[in-house]
């Protein structure tokens, strides 16, 4: 068990936020941590990593736990480079290589080699010294870095870019792949996917795929927890619920409780609505007094469901004045130059997918029929015209 959350309380002013939350993590747990905006998840998220105080509970961790946390904004200094963020990651790493630097420097003082017996001890000093370098993973410190930030997106950046020159999205992805490299036993990841384009989301969801320790993710991508996360736990009404499976999985499970608990809900009603019409027919019966006042006490001591509900959700509908056909844009002989006095460059036209082979088709069928407006095209062309092909093109902007 990696950490333990016990019991959390937690109000904001006269509001609760979370109460009597209970969490346990494992060394290989992937947890999705959602609800509506406003449940609590990142209070909650803050409170396991000890940014935050709750009002009741407490949260158990070995004292040797490394947690790597992301909250949602990125909280880099602006005046430091990209390098410097990413080094400073490696703070003991980094004090280690400069001991090892100093060492070597003794080893070469000739006045260090004059003494044998202490130059033994210094060789065996940096010998140990190298050795808990080595098992850091200390020689492996800027290739991981390089990796990392290339996966993020920042392989075409200087080292020496300065923060305060990076947007908002690009300090959060930094953040992140500060985080990253450091791989600590237990990662809290808030957002992580705001500000990502589709190459670096996809490279985030394989790493951490195969990352060794544990995670716990607040996210509003459902794709993204279906391809992460192996259980997910929902903040609802101040309380929390946990599902073993991704996101697809706690949707069916959540919908599957919700069922069974107003089926439930609804029994209990019945049965307590017909032993209410029974006490009512027979309390006065002399011959079934006994009977009503058993079945009153009975009732008296069942205790209530409370009647299943959902959270408010908005709901939108758009409707069109008039449906557009498939071909939005049509656009016929277009030409184009860098300046005025260039002749124009041969049309072309830029389809994807099915557009293009069904364009590239239609166009070799027409040059094999030889229709008149090839024949055009190739008179056109014999004059001196700008377009070789000579036929009228048409795009569509898909």
């Amino acid at each position: 068990m990696l950490l333990q959350a016990s019991g959390i309380v937690k109000h904001y002013g006269v509001t609760p936020i979370l109460e009597g939350v209970s969490l346990q993590i494992g060394e290989r747990d992937r947890i999705g941590l959602v609800g509506v905006n406003g449940a609590g998840k990142s209070t909650f998220l803050k409170i396991l990593a000890g940014e935050l105080d709750s009002d009741q509970g407490s949260v158990s961790k070995p004292r040797e736990l490394r947690i790597g946390y992301l909250a949602q904004n990125s909280g880099l200094a602006p005046q430091l480079t990209i390098q410097e963020v990413m080094n400073a990651a490696f703070g003991p790493l980094l004090e280690q290589e400069r001991a090892l630097g100093r060492l070597e420097a003794r080893i070469a003082d000739p006045a260090e080699q004059a003494d044998a017996a202490r130059y033994e001890a210094l060789l065996a000093q940096y010998a140990d010294a190298n050795d808990r370098f080595r098992e850091a993973g200390g020689f492996e410190m800027n290739n991981r870095i390089r990796a990392v930030l290339h996966g993020m997106g920042f392989g075409d950046f200087a080292p020496q870019t300065v923060v305060s020159s990076l947007s908002g999205g690009q300090r959060t992805r930094l953040a992140l792949a500060r985080l990253l490299v450091v791989q600590p036993e237990l990662l809290l990841l808030d957002e992580p996917t705001n500000h990502l384009d589709i190459d670096t989301l996809t490279w985030l969801e394989q790493y951490l795929r195969t990352y060794s320790g544990a995670m716990v993710i607040v996210s509003h991508d459902r794709y993204f927890l279906d391809a992460t996360v192996s259980s997910i736990v929902e903040i609802e009404r101040q309380a929390a619920t946990r599902y073993t499976g991704n996101y697809t999985r706690f949707m069916e499970l959540k919908a599957a409780d919700f069922a069974q608990k107003v089926k439930l809900y609804d029994q209990q009603r019945k049965e307590i609505q017909r032993m209410e019409e029974f006490i009512q027919k027979n309390i006065v019966r002399a011959t079934t007094t006994r009977r009503a006042q058993s079945r009153r006490n009975a009732l008296e001591r069942i205790e209530r469901l409370e009647r299943p509900g959902t959270l408010k959700q908005a709901s939108f509908s758009f409707s069109a004045e008039r449906r557009t056909g498939k071909d939005v844009l049509q656009v016929y002989d277009a030409s184009a130059a860098p300046v005025a006095d260039i002749s124009p460059p041969v049309q072309a036209c830029r389809l994807r997918g099915q557009a293009r082979r069904a364009h590239r088709a239609a166009w070799s069928q027409r040059r094999r029929q030889d229709d008149p407006a090839a024949r055009a095209g190739r008179s056109a062309s014999a004059r001196g015209g700008h377009d070789p092909l000579g036929h009228r093109r048409a795009a569509r902007l898909l």
